[in-house]
């Protein structure tokens, strides 16, 4: 029976065009015909669009099924949806009785009907039997939106779940992937983004993998490329002093820049160099003002003068434009008045702090094991923050929130080194180009 079911699908697949990369074709064709539940751990640009959407016509071509998508919002889910909007209703209007792009409902003329739904709205997930559900990154939803509101819809008609997602740390998701091992109705499998050969045809060798690999932290590489349930909870930073701390005295040779996370009650400085090693810019910390309490930004800034350092650029939090209300004016507005500039990137991918927090964890060890990050001995403060700067721990059953903690003592000097990094190597020009498929 599964050889001949196999069979229509793969006619049905011809006759879409659609050829399955190797890492999508467990997806269609598992191990057991049988299962329901299939958890798909992809990487970033794996296509789980294209395959969630391409199963969801195949079982959409039978008579008198229910299929629903659901996205973490009406935006996500309408990307599987449309897939399926254009290759069943866009010249096929003799099949269709009733559809809408716009409310994201198809009623075919043999009876299946396929709908997009959203996350964000749970009161919408109840009442219906499902023969179909395909739930689209499901590791950034909360676990309830499975228990109380998805599963019940696939209880009664016993359907079929596929979970596709990338991984977000070991949370719910992994515990679902772990039932394939003792459920004979759950079937899991990861694959890393490079499998897909469309995207990346040089595979591992591909210069957009090898240039994220390069770029990015070992945990975050595996997690969105590798497809692996990566760790992140514990250390922020893979922070070593065996290896990155030294004598990195002050070189009038070199560039110095200064990065400032402002705060009357604890403010943070660092003074930094970068030089160039084996094409690789590489950053020093050789001086830093931390741990130092109720000081004013006037007082702050005749602090960073005394240093007398030569620096060619100051770098600030966004939120130093605040104005105070003793002073009436910003610290960064006091700080101009006193002839200083500060610089502060203002795109809302840097001042995401998960993001910038991850994309700043590459530059102390990249995926393929390069150390940029180097502190002076003396610097005992930042290397004290380095190491104490964490994650929280999970809660059960909720997807863990990136975000390192704020103590109010650790946590400003790692904020002002991040400032640095977003601002000196701007996340914007560093993200993978995408490409058409």
């Amino acid at each position: 029976m599964q050889e001949k079911n196999y069979e229509f699908k793969q006619k049905w697949f011809n006759y879409l065009e659609y050829e399955p990369h190797d890492g999508q074709l467990p997806l269609h064709y598992p191990k057991n015909e049988d299962v329901r539940f299939q958890v798909v751990v992809c990487g970033r640009r794996f296509g789980k669009t294209w395959a969630s959407a391409m199963e969801a016509t195949y079982v959409a071509s039978q008579p008198n099924k229910r299929i629903w998508v659901v996205g973490m919002s009406y935006k996500k889910a309408r990307l599987i949806f449309r897939e399926i909007w254009q290759r069943m209703v866009i010249g096929h209007s003799d099949d269709v009785e009733k559809a809408s792009e716009k409310d994201m409902y198809i009623r075919f003329k043999w009876g299946t009907i396929v709908e997009g739904m959203s996350a964000d709205n749970p009161s919408s997930l109840v009442g219906e039997g499902l023969d179909l559900l395909v739930i689209d990154e499901v590791a950034k939803m909360n676990k309830k939106i499975w228990d109380m509101y998805l599963s019940p819809t696939v209880a009664g008609r016993k359907g079929k779940v596929i979970f596709i997602t990338t991984p977000e740390g070991r949370n719910w998701i992994y515990d679902l992937f772990k039932l394939a091992q003792t459920d004979p109705l759950w079937e899991s499998h990861t694959s890393p983004s490079w499998v897909n050969q469309y995207e990346f045809p040089l595979g591992l060798d591909d210069p957009a993998i090898i240039e994220r690999k390069r770029n990015m932290s070992k945990e975050l590489f595996g997690q969105e490329f590798g497809a692996e349930f990566s760790v992140f909870e514990g250390k922020v930073w893979n922070f070593n002093r065996t290896d990155d701390v030294g004598d990195y005295l002050y070189n009038p040779d070199l560039p110095t820049y200064c990065s400032i996370d402002f705060g009357y009650r604890m403010p943070a400085v660092l003074f930094i160099q970068t030089y160039w090693e084996d094409d690789i810019e590489h950053i020093v910390i050789f001086d830093s003002i931390l741990h130092k309490q109720n000081i004013k930004t006037e007082d702050l800034i005749k602090l960073i003068k005394t240093k007398g350092y030569p620096i060619i650029s100051y770098y600030g939090d966004p939120a130093g434009s605040n104005i105070q209300g003793q002073s009436g004016a910003g610290d960064m507005e006091i700080f101009r008045r006193s002839g200083i500039q500060i610089l502060s990137t203002r795109d809302r991918k840097s001042r995401n702090v998960v993001a910038s927090v991850a994309y700043t964890r590459g530059f102390f060890e990249s995926a393929d094991g390069i150390r940029r990050v180097h502190v002076d001995q003396k610097c005992i403060d930042v290397i004290e923050d380095f190491e104490e700067y964490r994650y929280p721990e999970s809660e059960d059953g909720k997807p863990i929130k990136e975000e390192p903690l704020k103590n109010g003592y650790h946590d400003h000097g790692n904020d002002a080194f991040r400032y640095f990094i977003i601002n000196r190597f701007p996340m914007r020009n560093q993200e993978m180009k995408r490409i058409q498929r």
